[in-house]
């Protein structure tokens, strides 16, 4: 069972902020835990208007990066977008793209294999903007740590603006410009922007020098690529996010988007942040996990309808083909830790193999890091290299780490709860010694359970449908404006326990004055919650609140996350 974090309640606080913006004591005290005590901040945080965004000229290299793409411009150079694999570097791709040929340019786009030639700008990008004979390379969610590539193109006499979110090193790449938050002397407000997000802020500022505005309807992409790149939902995110969504609910979104959204069964006034981390971000990532994400990029920027389909199908493909290897890798990786991790050793899992597809390590580490609740990093090999990525726990900063281990290491990036890395073979066994030594001076037995983050212990009859429509206020829900969660104490059955589809539970649950439908998605053979529904004549339940439609009727669903005896 986990640790349930309770927040404590601030009465004091919550009475203020209820009697300024005429709220509940509950929608205040969820503001309140989400960081939010001033009035002005509240209202920002709830109507999210587009008028609240930072001038983009405010960001480092700003000014240089905009200057030099007019340069571009006036003389018809060639330009090539060199983006990233990933749902946030194709959609950042795709975003570029589409902006500079509004201006009147002609842009090629790049993006290379991650499975032959792994993450950024390489020598491959290198050598693709030389065959076309680009006069200029902009990255988009990568390039902040290729100073040889940079190099190499200002050599051939090619410039270079680098654009990205990823942690800085301490020396730059020798650019004409970059664009990153995170840069030393930026004094931009907001740090936590996704790559496609700045993106959208170069586009955004060339369209103020422009005065051109039709980057505004490519805001999908911008949801699309924050919402899969699992950047936090907050200032700038939240406000694009919202717009997007916007986009997508109302059919005004790209064809190619459409055509995903139906051969994934979406209904589109049905999309949210979930059903774009879920459904339609594995589904764009998958064709860079499994080789080249071309496929994804020539799906954003088809205008065919017919063309889109067919892509939107390959997709849809390519993703079951990724969900059937991800499985098979992850009970590969399961056994190995069964057989070969000491957990009292091991803070940090470590596992390698030269059968695991490079495409799949993030999303198995993953999935490995959730079931353990340890740091996670998977490592494929083929010819005396290993390339991986890794997954973390709150309490351990994985890009710290991998700093700190760097001479083990060819390549790494990434940043606290995710990374990539390039090892050579003969290197594994230094670095995972060094990385547990690390952790387990960093780490304590506590960071090691399981913990949940309740918002609110509340009396179940407090529930209602103004409870429910406040909550949905605060949408969109994902990193950094996690999905409120409340509990419970000492509920009852108030109807049996139903087991669906051998996997999920359904009940009705009580405290004496009302019954709520409550689902359990994947609890079925929980063995700890089922003697806690079936053993114990009362239980408390931690839950998330939402409200569910069903032939037309409206009811309060709850979303179990852990029961406990009472």
């Amino acid at each position: 069972m986990k640790r349930w974090n309770v927040y404590l309640p601030d009465a004091d606080l919550q009475k203020y902020l209820s009697d300024s913006l005429s709220i509940s004591p509950i929608m205040s005290q969820l503001l309140i835990n989400r960081g939010m005590r001033d009035i002005d901040k509240i209202k920002s945080f709830l109507n999210t208007n587009p008028s609240e965004l930072y001038n983009p000229f405010l960001m480092k290299g700003m000014p240089e990066a905009v200057s030099r793409i007019k340069k571009a411009l006036a003389k018809k150079e060639k330009v090539l977008i060199h983006g990233d694999y990933d749902a946030d570097g194709v959609t950042a791709t795709a975003l570029l793209f589409f902006t500079l040929q509004e201006f009147g340019l002609e842009p090629v786009y790049f993006i290379p294999d991650r499975l032959t030639e792994g993450y950024g700008l390489g020598a491959n990008g290198v050598e693709e903007a030389a065959r076309i004979k680009a006069d200029l390379v902009i990255t988009v969610d990568c390039g902040i740590s290729s100073h040889e590539e940079v190099d190499a193109l200002n050599k051939q006499g090619i410039d270079v603006i680098v654009t990205d979110h990823h942690e800085p090193p301490n020396i730059l790449p020798d650019a004409c410009a970059t664009i990153n938050p995170h840069q030393k002397g930026c004094a931009y407000p907001d740090k936590n922007l996704s790559g496609v997000s700045i993106a959208f802020k170069l586009c955004e500022a060339l369209s103020f020098e422009l005065h051109n505005s039709s980057f505004w309807k490519h805001l999908d992409l911008v949801a699309l690529g924050t919402i899969s790149d699992v950047a936090p939902i907050l200032g700038e995110n939240r406000i694009l996010v919202k717009e997007g969504l916007k986009l997508l609910k109302n059919n005004n979104s790209n064809k190619g988007i459409g055509a995903l959204i139906e051969v994934s069964g979406i209904k589109k006034d049905k999309i949210g942040a979930f059903e774009i981390g879920f459904i339609l971000g594995p589904r764009i990532n998958a064709a860079g996990r499994l080789g080249s994400a071309g496929t994804a990029v020539e799906l954003l920027l088809t205008d065919n309808d017919k063309i889109a389909k067919e892509l939107a199908k390959k997709l849809n493909e390519a993703n079951q083909e990724r969900q059937r290897i991800e499985k098979s890798t992850l009970k590969e990786a399961v056994s190995k830790i069964e057989r070969d991790i000491n957990f009292k050793d091991h803070k940090v899992i470590v596992l390698h193999n030269k059968d695991w597809h490079a495409g799949v390590m993030g999303i198995v580490a993953s999935r490995i890091s959730d079931r353990f609740n340890r740091p996670a990093i998977l490592i494929s090999t083929k010819d005396g290299i290993g390339r991986g990525s890794g997954r973390s726990i709150e309490n351990f900063h994985l890009f710290e780490a991998l700093s700190n281990c760097e001479g083990f290491l060819k390549e790494y990036g990434g940043h606290q709860y995710a990374c990539g890395l390039t090892i050579l073979e003969e290197n594994l066994p230094g670095f995972i010694k060094l990385i547990n030594e690390l952790a387990s001076n960093t780490m304590t037995t506590e960071d090691l359970i399981q913990s949940l983050a309740i918002d609110m212990d509340i009396e179940l009859n407090s529930l209602d449908y103004k409870t429910a429509e406040d909550i949905a206020r605060l949408e969109p829900f994902g990193e950094g404006n996690s999905e409120p969660v409340f509990c419970s104490r000492g509920l009852r059955l108030s109807r049996p326990v139903k087991v669906l589809k051998g996997e999920h539970i359904k009940f009705q649950v009580t405290d004496g004055n009302k019954s709520f439908e409550a689902i359990g998605f994947g609890m079925a053979k929980d063995g700890d919650i089922e003697l806690a529904l079936r053993n114990y004549p009362s239980f408390d339940m931690a839950y998330t609140v939402s409200i569910n439609n069903w032939q037309g009727v409206n009811t309060i669903q709850l979303k179990i996350e852990d029961i406990k005896p009472s």
